[in-house]
């Protein structure tokens, strides 16, 4: 959701209403372009999120999963300025897409110190920046003169505003004031015009004060009558004052399935250009589902699922080369055909020769061939050479061939990992994720103790009539699920040649057709498999599993299987239990 100026008044006066006198009890950094603010605030305890990543964007959260347990260095450097200080205010910067909030704290002398957060919300060029006394103290984004000509921001250097931003506010001026500015400062089009005199104005509320002044943002300035510029004023001080007592957002789905968003509603969308309308009590919750439902913001198991995927690309690289190679036999074969042919002609006289040219007589029509030859060595020593050649390149073959398997037995894991990951919503199940990326590997091992004892039996369970699915949510319950709770007469259910959970059906007697269909369906949902249809779905008793040794977590084997093509199930929330 890209926000204008305009826009984020109504949003700022929002959360002045949330934080304004509220006390900062911890400081936290969700990633490397996101703070998190836990505030103390006479409602009780609230999040402030400051985000300038991929969507730019400020609000209180409701909820909050992957918080990461070890502080960053930012971080504990700016806990030190403004953990226990008071949010004293939060404003606009001249109806700019920049928010100021200021932070007082009592200085261990008795002063107050004042700390300045700029939030600047200006698509790729937005930051957060820490300022005192005029001088950056730190900031999410350090930009250097290489990054821009225009500004830098960097520790000890002063804070300037970005460009532009001195325009003026919309929300400064009276009707009579907005009047004299549209006489008096022509310029270009209609368009550029209001956006060079004020600040905020984004490509949605552009076209909506022009419509109200039936005019085009496209028009030249010049060609307007003076009803016309009157017109317009009149319908930009109708809009600023509409804005001033906004307090809802207006999402818009256009018939194009293009959605826009706006603080009012919007006269100039026809019936034929909205497909839909839904109004938010609140700018500040929709904002946050927006990053929710598009996961901007890179959690711990965001910061996983990069890993993961970095590693899978590596791994199938190397799966590549390795199958070139072995695939590639004709050389060991070639080499093989020029070692017997040379000792077929042993006879010959090809001392010191570069090649020999002899009859192929290993095919059928017999045809000449030029065997290219070490010049210091006989003819039976370059036959034993290639002899030599031959047998390296079908040991290395064999070798491959061992490789290729773990190749792919790794790729099928980290697969798993990834996609154990989608099942997680709990900080708790990144958490062992993360532990069993540590164990294989693939991160650095942390030497903090866990907070909490990891679950092995918090599975999900499905109740079905006539019996009851336990489903393991990563790799480390899929082994305990299997292997250790289940019995030896439980039916096993895993997708075929798909990563999915490990799905164990429980029943007092012999599970019907239907049953055994129902299970392998829900067995197709939890899996990579779910948006697909006529999933091949394996099952067999428990008994039949087994785990070779030295295998990864949730590497099995079995045998005596069926295989069910079922579609995938969507569990209800009255059958399921988490």
């Amino acid at each position: 959701m890209n926000l204008d100026g305009l826009t984020l008044s109504v949003l700022v006066r929002e959360l002045a209403a949330h934080i304004v006198n509220s006390q900062i009890q911890r400081l936290l950094q969700i990633d490397k372009t996101t703070l998190l603010f836990r505030l103390n605030t006479h409602n009780g305890n609230r999040n402030l999120i400051i985000t300038v990543g991929a969507k730019p964007s400020i609000y209180m959260a409701n909820h909050l999963t992957d918080i990461p347990k070890e502080p960053t260095s930012l971080c504990m450097f700016l806990r030190k300025h403004i953990e226990g200080a008071r949010l004293t205010s939060i404003e606009q910067v001249n109806g700019d897409r920049i928010i100021h909030i200021t932070a007082d704290k009592l200085a261990l002398d008795g002063t107050l110190v004042a700390t300045h957060i700029y939030v600047e919300l200006m698509g790729k060029y937005s930051n957060c920046i820490f300022v005192q006394d005029g001088v950056v103290l730190e900031s999410l984004i350090h930009v250097s003169p290489v990054m821009n000509r225009e500004r830098t921001v960097s520790p000890k250097q002063p804070y300037e505003l970005p460009p532009n931003a001195e325009r003026t506010s919309i929300f400064d001026f009276s009707e009579k004031e907005i009047k004299g500015m549209l006489h008096s400062f022509p310029d270009d089009t209609v368009g550029k015009t209001i956006r060079k005199l004020f600040n905020g104005f984004g490509p949605v509320l552009l076209r909506e004060v022009c419509y109200r002044a039936k005019i085009n943002e496209k028009d030249i300035w010049e060609n307007l009558s003076e009803d016309s510029i009157d017109q317009l004023a009149t319908a930009l001080y109708s809009l600023r004052c509409e804005l001033a007592t906004a307090n809802v957002l207006y999402e818009c789905t256009l018939t194009s399935g293009k959605k826009i968003a706006s603080p009012i509603p919007l006269s100039y969308l026809t019936a034929d250009e909205s497909a839909s309308q839904t109004v938010h009590d609140s700018l500040s919750y929709a904002i946050e589902t927006d990053i929710t439902v598009s996961g901007s913001i890179h959690t711990a198991g965001h910061d996983l699922e990069r890993l993961l995927t970095q590693a899978i690309k590596k791994e199938e690289l190397r799966h590549s080369k390795i199958e070139a190679e072995v695939s590639d036999t004709s050389k060991a074969d070639t080499y093989k055909a020029y070692g017997d042919l040379l000792m077929i002609n042993a006879y010959q006289d090809s001392h010191y020769a570069a090649s020999i040219t002899v009859d192929n007589v290993l095919i059928d029509p017999v045809v000449p061939i030029t065997i290219p030859l070490t010049p210091e060595l006989s003819i039976v020593e370059n036959a034993q050479s290639y002899y030599k050649l031959y047998t390296k390149l079908k040991n290395r073959t064999k070798s491959g061939r061992y490789q290729l398997e773990q190749s792919r037995i790794r790729i099928d894991y980290l697969q798993s990992i990834l996609y154990s990951l989608e099942l997680a919503t709990t900080s708790n199940e990144v958490q062992a994720i993360r532990t069993e990326c540590e164990s294989a590997g693939l991160i650095k091992k942390s030497k903090k103790p866990l907070p909490y004892k990891p679950a092995k039996d918090n599975f999900i369970r499905i109740h079905l009539d006539g019996g009851e699915l336990i489903i393991g949510r990563n790799n480390q319950q899929n082994d305990y699920l299997t292997h250790r709770w289940a019995k030896p007469f439980d039916t096993w259910f895993h997708t075929l040649h798909t990563q999915g959970s490990h799905v164990i059906l429980k029943c007092d007697r012999e599970p019907t057709e239907e049953l055994l269909e129902l299970a392998a369906r829900y067995a197709a949902y939890f899996s990579k498999a779910r948006e697909s249809s006529k999933v091949p779905v394996d099952y067999t008793l428990v008994k039949y599993i087994k785990k070779p040794p030295a295998s990864p977590p949730g590497f099995v084997i079995y045998t005596h299987q069926k295989t069910l093509y079922v579609d995938p199930l969507i569990p209800q929330e009255d059958v399921i239990q988490q």
